[in-house]
C-alpha cells in the first residue's frame, strides 16, 4: 500500500511526524525519501556538519533538501574544511535562514567565503569563535565590508556570546552591516565600562582591544527602537550600568537576560521595570542579592510578564510566590534552588486563581515542596507541559498519582532524587497499608544533611524499615499489564505524549516496576541514573517499548551487563546520546556492540568502566567518526 501512495500524500502524512520519525520514514523506499525532501518539511530540520568528517559529495546531496538551518563545527584552516564550507555555501547558502559557527576555529578568510552566499540569512551564531576575532581585523577591508552589507542586511538574530577578543571596533562593524538586528546576545563577554577612564574623550572613542558598556549603550541609542531581545548574562554588569541601560531613549526591550550578574539589587530591578514597561521575559537567575521585593516590583510595573527565571536566587521567600496570580499571562516560572519557597505560598500563587497560559514550572531543589502543592497544581493547571521536581525530597507517590491523573498534556517530567517515589506511584496503584509512607521521609526526618554525607555521626543511622525498598508483586504487575492491553492505562502510562522523563536516583523503583511503567511510543529522552533496581530485563523492555528513544542515561546501574546494553543498541537505532558510566560489569563487548549498531551516536560516556580498554575505545572511534564527545575518565 505504501508503494502506491502519491508523493504528495506521503509528504502530507510526514507533516504530522517528529523529525526522528520522518528520518526513519524516509528510509522506507525511494518514493518515501523523495517525499521527505518536500521544502515544507524542512522548516525544523537542522544539518549539523562536522567538517573534518564530511565530504563535498555529502553536502551536495544535502542541497536537495533545501534546509534553512545549518551548523558547521570543528572548522580549521585545512583544505578539506575549506572545500566543505564552499560546497555548503554553494548548495545550501541561498536557502539558509540560520547559520551557526559556534566554537569553530574559523578564520576571517573562510568567513568571507561563507558570507556572500547567505543572502537570506536571518540568524547568525558566532559564539565562542575566538579565532575569528583574535586579530581585530574582521570586516576591516572595504571590499569585505561591502560584501557583508549586501548579504547580512536581513539578519534579525546575532549571537556573540563567550568571545574573549571582541572589541568595540569589531562590534561596531558587525552591527553596522546588520541594521535590522532584533535579538542580540553578548552573554559571557568581558565588558568594561570604558576602555581608558583617564584619557580625555575616551567615552566617545571606540576601543580596538576591549568591549565597553559605553559603546554598547551608544549602539542601543541607535538601534533601540528595533531591538526586542538583549542577553547580557554573565558580563559582570553592575547595577549602575543596568540603570543607565533602562533609561536609553526609545529602548523598549521585551526580553532581557541578566543572569549571573551578582551585584544587582532589588532597587536596580525597580529602576529597570519602571522604565522598560514592555518586558515580557526576564531572567535574573544566579543574582544572589535579589529578594522577594524584586517579584513585587515586577507584579506592580510589568503585569504582562510571561517568562520569569529566579533560579538560584536563594533569598527569595514565600511572598515572591504567593501573588504570582497577579501575572495572568505567565507561561514559564523557575524557582529552582530557592529553598525558602514553601508549598503554601506556591498553592496561593499558582493554584488559587486560573493561570490559563502557564505551561512550564521548575521547582528543582525546593525542599519545602509537598504533595499538596502538586495535587493543587494538577487540578488548577491541567494544560501544564513541563514540570521539574528534581530533589523535592518530600514528594511521594501521591504526587505521581496526581501528575498522572490531572496533567495529560505533560511532555517533560523530572522526578530525579525523589527517593520516596516507588513502583506503586509510577504504576498508579494504591500502596498497601503495611508499607505506607510513615517513616519513609528519611531525607527530611532521619537527620541526613545532604545526599552525599548521610548522618556523619551526629544521629543514629536509619533503621532497616526506613530504607527497605517497596516493591510490587508479580500478580500486581500482571494486572497492570492486562489493564494496559485493555486500553485502560494507569500511572505514568496515562501521559501518552511524554517526551522527556528523568527518574534518576529513585532507588525504590524495582526492575518489575520499570518494566511495566516505561512504555512510551514518543519518549525521546530517558534518565535512570543510580536506579539500583535496574537490570538487563528492564533494558530489554525499554528497547522494545520505547522505540523513539534518542537519549539514554543509566550511569551507576550496577546490575546492567553487556547483554542488556547490546540488546538496547540493537533495537534503538536512533540513539544519539548514551551514558553507561560507573559500571564495572561492562566490558569491551559493550563497545564493540555500540560501534556495530549505533550509527547515529554523537555522545558516549563510559567513564569509570574499569573492564574496558583504551584499544577498544580507539577501535570504536575509528568505526564511529561522527562521535562528537567520548568521555572515558579512568578507563585503563
Amino acid at each position: 500500500m505504501a508503494a502506491v501512495l502519491p508523493v504528495e500524500v506521503i509528504a502530507h502524512v510526514m507533516r504530522f511526524l517528529s523529525v526522528g520519525d520522518r528520518k526513519a520514514a524516509a528510509l522506507v523506499n525511494r518514493q518515501w525519501y523523495e517525499a521527505s525532501l518536500d521544502p515544507a518539511l524542512q522548516t525544523n530540520t537542522v544539518f549539523h556538519l562536522l567538517t573534518p568528517f564530511t565530504t563535498g559529495s555529502t553536502v551536495q546531496s544535502f542541497g536537495l533538501r533545501k534546509s534553512p538551518h545549518l551548523i558547521l563545527n570543528d572548522m580549521d584552516g585545512s583544505s578539506k574544511s575549506k572545500e566543505v564550507v564552499q560546497k555548503a555555501c554553494q548548495h545550501l547558502g541561498q536557502h539558509l535562514q540560520s547559520l551557526s559557527l559556534k566554537g569553530s576555529d574559523i578564520t576571517e578568510a573562510t568567513f568571507m567565503v561563507i558570507v556572500p552566499h547567505c543572502c537570506n540569512l536571518r540568524k547568525l551564531d558566532l559564539s565562542s569563535c575566538n579565532s575569528l576575532f583574535l586579530s581585530g581585523n574582521l570586516l576591516r577591508k572595504a571590499e569585505d565590508l561591502k560584501s557583508a552589507e549586501k548579504s547580512l542586511v536581513n539578519v534579525r538574530e546575532l549571537n556573540l556570546a563567550s568571545l574573549r577578543h571582541l572589541s568595540d571596533c569589531v562590534f561596531n562593524r558587525l552591527v553596522g552591516v546588520m541594521p535590522n538586528v532584533e535579538k542580540l546576545s553578548l552573554s559571557g563577554c568581558t565588558v568594561s565600562y570604558e576602555f581608558n577612564p583617564y584619557a580625555k574623550g575616551s567615552q566617545t572613542r571606540a576601543s580596538t582591544s576591549v568591549l565597553t558598556f559605553i559603546n554598547i549603550k551608544a549602539f542601543l541609542e541607535q538601534q533601540g527602537k528595533k531591538l526586542a531581545s538583549l542577553d547580557l548574562s554573565k558580563t559582570a554588569l553592575p547595577g549602575s550600568s543596568l540603570r543607565e541601560l533602562a533609561t536609553v531613549p526609545g529602548l523598549a526591550i521585551r526580553e532581557l537576560n541578566i543572569a549571573g550578574n551578582r551585584d544587582l539589587t532589588d532597587d536596580d530591578i525597580l529602576r529597570l521595570v519602571k522604565r522598560q514597561t514592555s518586558l515580557t521575559s526576564l531572567n535574573v537567575s544566579m543574582c544572589g542579592e535579589l529578594t522577594s521585593e524584586t517579584v513585587l516590583h515586577i507584579q506592580t510595573y510589568v503585569p504582562q510578564m510571561q517568562y520569569l527565571n529566579f533560579s538560584k536566587c536563594r533569598r527569595m521567600r514565600d511572598s515572591a510566590a504567593s501573588k504570582l496570580y497577579t501575572l495572568p499571562g505567565l507561561r514559564y516560572i523557575n524557582f529552582a534552588e530557592c529553598p525558602q519557597i514553601s508549598s503554601k505560598a506556591l498553592i496561593a500563587g499558582l493554584s488559587s486563581k486560573p493561570m490559563p497560559y502557564l505551561t512550564s514550572v521548575c521547582l528543582a531543589h525546593c525542599t519545602l515542596v509537598r504533595d499538596e502543592f502538586v495535587e493543587a497544581l494538577g487540578k488548577s493547571v491541567p494544560h501544564l507541559q513541563e514540570l521539574d521536581l528534581t530533589s523535592c525530597l518530600a514528594i511521594t507517590d501521591r504526587s505521581v498519582h496526581a501528575i498522572a491523573a490531572f496533567l495529560p498534556e505533560l511532555k517533560r517530567l523530572s522526578l530525579a532524587w525523589c527517593k520516596n517515589v516507588t513502583d506503586y506511584g509510577i504504576l498508579g496503584l494504591e500502596k498497601p497499608e503495611e508499607v505506607g509512607d510513615e517513616g519513609r521521609l528519611c531525607e527530611l526526618t532521619g537527620g541526613r544533611f545532604s545526599r552525599n554525607f548521610g548522618t556523619i555521626g551526629f544521629f543514629s543511622p536509619p533503621s532497616a524499615a526506613e530504607v527497605s525498598v517497596c516493591k510490587i508483586t508479580q500478580e500486581e504487575a500482571l494486572a497492570v499489564l492486562a489493564q494496559q492491553d485493555a486500553g485502560m492505562p494507569s500511572g505514568l502510562q496515562r501521559l501518552a505524549g511524554l517526551r522527556v522523563l528523568d527518574l534518576s536516583t529513585c532507588q525504590q523503583l524495582s526492575d518489575l516496576g520499570i518494566t511495566c511503567a516505561i512504555r512510551f511510543r514518543e519518549l525521546v529522552c530517558l534518565r535512570l541514573n543510580m536506579c539500583t533496581g535496574l537490570t538487563d530485563r528492564s533494558l530489554v523492555s525499554i528497547a522494545t517499548n520505547v522505540p523513539s528513544l534518542e537519549e539514554l542515561s543509566i550511569s551507576q546501574c550496577h546490575q546492567v551487563t553487556d547483554d542488556g546494553v547490546t540488546k538496547v543498541v540493537k533495537r534503538l537505532q536512533r540513539l544519539t546520546f548514551l551514558d553507561v558510566s560507573c559500571n564495572d560489569r561492562l566490558t569491551n563487548h559493550t563497545l564493540a556492540s555500540i560501534g556495530q549498531h549505533c550509527r547515529c551516536l554523537q555522545k558516549l560516556d563510559v567513564s569509570l568502566c574499569s573492564q574496558m580498554s583504551h584499544d577498544a575505545l580507539d577501535k570504536l572511534q575509528y568505526r564511529l567518526p561522527h562521535l562528537v564527545s567520548l568521555q572515558s575518565r579512568l578507563v585503563l
